[in-house]
């Protein structure tokens, strides 16, 4: 089922051939879509993050037990998801969240009063959010993730920098110790 795009011409060239699905989406797939949920980028991906490519019961119930707000909305767009998929044909019970999506909505913008009769704007971020389930392939490999967010690069390095400064000092002083224990001796 590929388009040809240039075919109609009388030019001599081969025609050339357009594809409408991605490689990694050959396999079948169904969605949820919910628009303009109100809550911030940052903390909705803290929320998907536990989700994807993870098995769509697993997901529901990782969901059902976050107490953060933004879970409530992917929870029913995964049961939505999973509705959708059950109407096209798969089976319900064999689901992976294959792909959750998240992008920015408008803003609205309102009216911050501040000190000696200045005045600022208030954004109150929206988002949309797409789920995307499919079958479970042989071949797949489920990921756990965590909310824990991970230490910067820049810290991680710090740590281990002070954790060889410790040893080497450690190292230096049993040493002198040593060496004094042994001039001691004599």
């Amino acid at each position: 089922e590929a388009a040809v795009a240039g075919g109609e011409r009388g030019s001599s060239e081969k025609p050339v051939e357009i594809r409408n699905k991605a490689q990694h989406h050959s396999h079948q797939r169904a969605r949820a879509i919910v628009w303009n949920v109100k809550t911030s980028m940052k903390k909705l991906n803290l929320v998907c993050k536990l989700v994807r490519k993870a098995h769509v019961d697993a997901a529901l119930l990782q969901l059902s037990l976050q107490p953060r707000k933004p879970a409530r909305f992917v929870r029913k767009l995964i049961h939505e998801a999973k509705f959708n998929a059950a109407v096209q044909g798969m089976d319900p019970e064999r689901l992976l969240v294959d792909e959750v999506r998240i992008g920015r909505a408008s803003y609205l913008k309102r009216l911050e009063i501040k000190a000696r009769g200045k005045t600022g704007v208030r954004r109150k971020p929206y988002c949309n959010i797409f789920v995307y389930v499919r079958e479970i392939q042989p071949t797949d490999e489920f990921v756990q993730h965590s909310l824990k967010r991970k230490r910067p690069r820049w810290k991680r390095d710090i740590a281990e920098m002070k954790a060889g400064l410790r040893a080497q000092y450690a190292a230096q002083s049993r040493e002198r110790r040593q060496a004094l224990g042994g001039v001691s001796a004599e």
